[in-house]
């Protein structure tokens, strides 16, 4: 009996060490990292914000806390932190210019302009990022689960008219930002400078010999991204608003289902725009309605903007690598099969540590990709770093591992 029972305690053991996975302790969180570690240099201060060296990262996502002269800010995610970079070196840009005497004219001369109606000036919804938020990890646990959810989405879709719409889009275009973004000191600064130069007759070519330099972009654009924005500068939001709406037909996307993605109020008309020109350069990519189920699911502008990223992402390993054959669906998570049988996850995630999250997240998804027919391995992209325990875990389950997504990419085609 007691050969026996060692027979089983072996046995048991041996079972366990087969699975060192599953056993893998998580992370407690909240993880603490550091700016000055996961950031360039470059971008931790400016003439008017400076960002705090404590990061808290909740498994995949980091936030981040930033002084300005403008006030606080909290900010979720490094792609939404390379955004709120550029609109405060912007800000900057135009406070330059609102010093300089071409524009002190032009402020003369709109104050004894006929007054006119500045109903035309684009507004946004309210800013969401100045609290804690861990939205986005909160959100890809849940996501599966919330597929068929008919929860309204929240109030606030943006309003545009006439007016000087136009010369604010011409503005931000020239600054390197979004018309339509959710930060308020920049959207004031955006009206004041497009009503000065209605009224006043300032025009973007002589506004900016007197604010010489560039802004000092830190987000990487696309080819395709670059022509986006100058779209978004040219047309307004209705007319963007049907462009979309034509390449998702185009692309095979069911009418009801796009609808429902085009007025999702958290995504604003240049982050749809950008997103659904990204999906139509994977013009050979079949199943992309996976993709738009979950984008138009978004349920804050964070979220959004991850979205935004992946597709993104997922544009740029498409070209890259040129066998994308298909999107899949796993657990509420769109990923691509390739025509060799390989189911690729791409995330722009900052930095994956193994949570208990995680760990549920993963066994759904790869549960999922389990019952998917034709499936030969799984790999797992990841724009910013993983965790030594956490890439351990996931091979241990299988994956092949990529961090510095957009970099590796980039690399094959030099």
């Amino acid at each position: 009996m007691k050969k026996l029972y060692g027979v089983i305690l072996m046995a048991l053991m041996v079972a366990v060490m087969a699975l060192p996975a599953l056993s893998q302790e998580s992370h407690k969180l909240p993880i603490m990292l550091k700016a000055t570690e996961v950031l360039p240099q470059n971008l931790l201060t400016g003439t008017n914000y400076k960002v705090a060296d404590a990061v808290i990262n909740d498994g995949l996502i980091n936030t981040y806390k930033i002084e300005t002269k403008y006030g606080p800010l909290t900010v979720e995610s490094t792609g939404l932190l390379l955004m709120r970079i550029n609109e405060l070196r912007a800000l900057d840009k135009m406070e330059q210019l609102k010093g300089s005497d071409v524009y002190k004219d032009a402020l003369k001369k709109a104050a004894v302009a006929p007054l006119k109606t500045v109903g035309g000036l684009v507004t946004s919804p309210v800013e969401t990022t100045t609290g804690v938020v861990t939205g986005i990890g909160r959100w890809f646990g849940d996501v599966g689960r919330s597929v068929t959810s008919d929860d309204p989405h929240q109030a606030g879709v943006l309003k545009t008219a006439s007016g000087y719409a136009s010369a604010k889009r011409e503005f931000a275009y020239e600054l390197g930002v979004d018309p339509y973004s959710s930060y308020q000191p920049l959207q004031q600064a955006m009206d004041d400078v497009a009503r000065t130069a209605g009224l006043g007759g300032l025009t973007v070519k002589v506004a900016f010999v007197a604010i010489p330099g560039a802004v000092g972009t830190v987000i990487s654009t696309s080819g395709t991204a670059a022509g986006m924005k100058a779209l978004v500068r040219d047309k307004s939001p209705g007319e963007l608003e049907k462009i979309n709406a034509k390449k998702l037909k185009e692309m095979g996307i069911p009418e009801s289902l796009a609808k429902v993605f085009l007025k999702n109020p958290n995504y604003g008309p240049q982050e749809k725009t950008l997103l659904v020109a990204e999906l139509a350069t994977m013009s050979k990519v079949k199943d992309r309605a996976a993709f738009v189920t979950t984008a138009s699911l978004a349920n804050q502008e964070t979220v959004a903007i991850f979205m935004r990223l992946r597709a993104q992402l997922m544009a740029l390993y498409s070209a890259n690598k040129g066998y994308a054959d298909r999107f899949v669906e796993a657990s509420g998570v769109p990923l691509l099969q390739t025509k060799q049988g390989i189911v690729v996850g791409l995330f722009p995630f900052d930095h994956v540590a193994w949570t208990s999250n995680l760990d549920m997240k993963e066994m759904a998804i790869s549960a999922a990709i389990k019952k998917m027919p034709g499936v030969k391995g799984k790999e797992l992209w990841i724009e910013g770093t993983v965790d030594p325990e956490a890439r351990k875990a996931l091979e241990d389950r299988g994956w092949v591992v990529t961090e510095k997504l957009a970099e590796k990419l980039k690399k094959t085609t030099k």
